[in-house]
């Protein structure tokens, strides 16, 4: 019996419990952006509702190991989310979801959930911004383009990222430029239609904290990295790391990837366990490591590893 239940638990671990993988949160996050947009080189993912129900907050010394999961999907403007409400109207952190796409200057970010629109309006134009159609959506603009006004200080952290902006009762969008509000508004082609991207939802499976990023090697098409749910604040994170390969190089970058992310190897003091499979969908095999964290280890650990370089280097034969 004890041999069944160990088995069944590293499958639970592997495939990820509760939702079926990549469906719901995510999923339904990439379905809500444009495919053909910035959303291609960068997608990040969040769900501060789902944090919040969990007791993640700041102050909560229980809670603080899960901070950094709770700002995920805010992007560059994690920073900024505590004077933004005071400022702006836009409280992202009470939001149901948080979605950022693309990298500077073509990017934007959305935030899901109950909305002051009209607060947001009138804080966003006594700071000066005027109306503006973008996309056809009624929004608010502080500039033409992508420009950064080093005269106008919204709060600090912030440049243009608050450039244009489309609110309605449910969301706020904002973005350096008119393109990608656009884009993270969604679009006929969605990040989730994209094959490549829908295997990657897959592969990560019931996360409440994800990024998704193309490669600079010619050897790999995407890295994703992604947090699972924990049943309670007690739990030891359990990170997922996914890994598209280009199909010359599947078979160098799986050896890389499997020989060199061990808990014997270097990473064995961030995680006693990692395991390793293969999650295949519409005709793309991913590759796919599931890390148990220490006690001590940062919760965002993958994504340390994939915004420092660690996972490229990792995956480089």
């Amino acid at each position: 019996m004890r041999k069944v239940g160990v088995a069944l638990t590293a499958l639970l671990v592997l495939t990820g419990c509760g939702q079926n993988a990549g469906e719901g949160g995510l999923k339904d996050a990439m379905a809500a952006v444009s495919g053909e947009g910035p959303a291609a080189a960068y997608f990040e993912y969040g769900e501060p509702a789902w944090w919040r129900d969990l007791g993640v907050k700041a102050g909560a010394e229980q809670a603080r190991r899960w901070l950094p999961a709770s700002v995920s999907g805010l992007g560059s403007l994690a920073t900024a989310a505590a004077a933004l409400p005071e400022a702006t109207g836009m409280t992202p952190t009470a939001g149901t979801r948080a979605i950022s796409i693309g990298v500077p200057p073509q990017q934007a970010f959305r935030f899901d959930g109950d909305v002051d629109a009209d607060a947001v309006r009138e804080k966003l134009a006594a700071l000066g911004a005027k109306p503006r159609e973008m996309g056809g959506h009624d929004g608010l603009s502080f500039s033409p383009g992508d420009e950064i006004d080093l005269s106008r200080a919204l709060v600090p952290g912030v440049t243009n990222q608050l450039n244009q902006v489309v609110v309605t009762d449910s969301l706020v969008a904002t973005a350096s430029a008119p393109d990608p509000l656009t884009s993270v508004l969604g679009g006929d082609a969605t990040l989730a239609d994209k094959p490549a991207y829908a295997a990657m939802a897959t592969c990560l499976g019931d996360v409440a904290a994800a990024t998704i990023m193309t490669s600079p090697s010619k050897t790999v098409t995407l890295y994703g990295v992604g947090l699972r749910r924990p049943a309670d604040l007690n739990d030891r994170p359990v990170n997922v790391i996914c890994v598209l390969p280009a199909a010359p190089a599947a078979a160098d970058v799986e050896r890389a990837l499997t020989t060199r992310l061990t808990p014997a190897g270097t990473y064995g003091k961030h995680a006693a366990q990692i395991a390793h499979d293969r999650v295949t969908s519409d005709d793309h095999t991913v590759l796919r490591a599931v890390l148990t964290l220490n006690d001590t280890t940062n919760a965002m650990f993958a994504n340390q590893m994939l915004v420092r370089g660690d996972l490229q280097t990792l995956t480089t034969s």
